[in-house]
């Protein structure tokens, strides 16, 4: 019996306690063999190791935070957390922020703290524990009936066998929906990533705006200086001078409003750091602006769609479903194998085997059946959906990355220089007396406004990478993702690993 086993293979593919289990029934049986036993009582045990062996097939102990931490070190350059943290905040690798903050530090702290993150990453331990429960043996069951005068005594062990047919079933959706999982809360990182990066722009675009609104305070105020000096020598009215003065108590205001946009744009990017109660200064350092001009759109659309975590998810989904449609076929399946004992003439109480089977005259599980196949249809339409969806995101980011790049280059190469020109012309004429205030004012005003564009293309710039990054899925600066880098083999063959 147990060379039967091995022949098989059947023992390779259990777990260890069950092939312990296996090797003991095998020994027994063949005793009972030798010693001449009953032989449907040894059909019927074999029959049941048999069952035993072949329901036990292995699941994959997957860690689901690990997965994803590994995923975004391959994706990102960055680790998320690969179990639970226990601490209320934690600074991983040394990162502090009395040195000052850089956007990569920020998003490895976002990763390691935030709540709504680590709320996601549970989902895994979710997904994992029924897996678990999806490879679990339903317990067999005992029942004894006690004898009374003119009925013997009567006890039977039943055990059901369809776990022959629905546990691998079963371990195949849920190892399917872990892997769903997984790659969804991936994607959360994405996201996440993506909007610490933006807040990190935010907040350096908040202090460009304040620097420039001191500089606009000092170049008013120097003007209004200059706009008393001449009215005391008669050079202007007393309507130019007020109108200088005025000016410059705008810019003051106007740097007070700038002053008070940095805590706000500061909240935010605390909120995702997860340290909204620290009022520490954040002192922000500005990342590199990423130029690139090699970038093929339709590469990256080909590697979005085939690599992004969301749309690994679908594919998943597809297939988890359609092992659901499977098993729906099988759900109406009851069949029970039973020992029955009773008070006999030889040892008093001589074993039988049995079985008690459901007999499908009514109900084939139609309505699961039917549901299983929409379920399965459905996630045909969100693959298709999500897809679309990406082809979508991945187009409009690189266009806008694109608008903001194009347009913050022509800024810088004919706006500015030609806006700071004009502004040392009109204010050398102006200490001359060859022209009015009202021009100073209004050159003034053009050179400010283009500093204020040039901070906001900036943020910009920064803002569409970011975006253009998590449209794709994986960081630009590196090798671009191909698809045999992220997709799992079975999610390409339909086989399992």
């Amino acid at each position: 019996m147990r060379m039967c086993l091995i022949a098989f293979g059947w023992k390779k593919r259990a777990d260890p306690n069950m092939r312990r289990l296996i090797n003991r029934s095998s020994h027994r049986i063949d005793a009972g063999m030798k010693a001449g036993a009953h032989w449907p009582c040894l059909l019927f045990s074999c029959a049941l190791c048999l069952v035993v062996s072949l329901g036990c097939v292995s699941q994959r102990n997957v860690d689901g935070s690990a997965s994803v931490s590994h995923t975004l070190q391959h994706r990102m350059r960055v680790a998320a957390p690969s179990r639970q943290l226990t601490r209320s905040h934690f600074l991983p690798n040394g990162v502090s922020f009395k040195d000052g903050l850089e956007e990569d530090e920020a998003v490895l702290i976002a990763l390691w703290n935030n709540a709504a993150f680590q709320e996601l990453l549970v989902e895994t331990k979710i997904a994992h524990a029924d897996l678990i429960q999806a490879g679990m043996l339903p317990n067999p069951e005992f029942g004894y009936f006690f004898g009374v005068p003119g009925k013997a005594f009567r006890y039977a062990i039943e055990f059901p066998l369809e776990v022959l047919f629905t546990r691998p079933l079963r371990i195949r959706s849920a190892e399917r929906e872990t892997d769903r999982v997984s790659h969804r809360v991936t994607q959360g990182s994405l996201d996440l990533i993506r909007d610490v990066r933006q807040a990190f722009a935010d907040v350096t675009l908040a202090e460009g705006r304040l620097r420039i609104a001191d500089e606009s305070v000092q170049l008013r105020s120097r003007l209004a200086d200059l706009a008393q000096r001449r009215l005391e020598a008669g050079d202007i009215s007393a309507q130019e001078a007020a109108t200088a003065k005025l000016d410059a108590l705008q810019a003051r205001q106007d740097r007070i409003r700038a002053a008070h946009e940095v805590p706000v744009a500061e909240e935010r990017l605390r909120f995702l750091l997860a340290i909204p109660r620290s009022r520490s200064s954040l002192l922000v350092i500005p990342t590199p602006l990423n130029f690139r001009d090699d970038l093929d759109v339709e590469h990256l659309t080909a590697t979005a769609v085939h690599c992004r975590p969301d749309v690994l998810a679908a594919e998943q989904g597809v297939v988890a479903a359609a092992e659901r449609a499977k098993l729906a076929r099988y759900s109406w399946l009851r069949f029970a194998g039973i020992l029955d004992a009773t008070s006999g003439q030889v040892t008093g109480h001589e074993f039988g085997p049995g079985f008690r089977v459901t007999v499908p005259i009514f109900n084939w599980n139609q309505g699961g059946i039917a549901r299983a196949e929409a379920e399965l249809d459905r996630a045909h339409r969100q693959k298709r959906t999500i897809t679309n969806q990406v082809i979508l995101e991945v187009r409009l980011a690189y266009q806008r990355y694109l608008q903001a790049v194009s347009e913050l280059s022509y800024f810088e190469d004919h706006v500015q220089p030609e806006n700071t020109a004009a502004m040392r012309r009109s204010e050398l004429s102006f200490r001359e007396g060859d022209t009015s205030y009202v021009m100073v004012l209004e050159t003034s005003r053009r050179l400010l406004d283009g500093r204020i564009r040039a901070e906001q293309l900036n943020a910009e710039v920064r803002r569409t990478w970011s975006e253009l990054e998590r449209s794709v899925g994986c960081r630009l600066q590196d090798r671009p993702l191909q698809p045999r880098d992220i997709r799992p083999a079975r999610a390409r063959d339909g086989g399992r690993q």
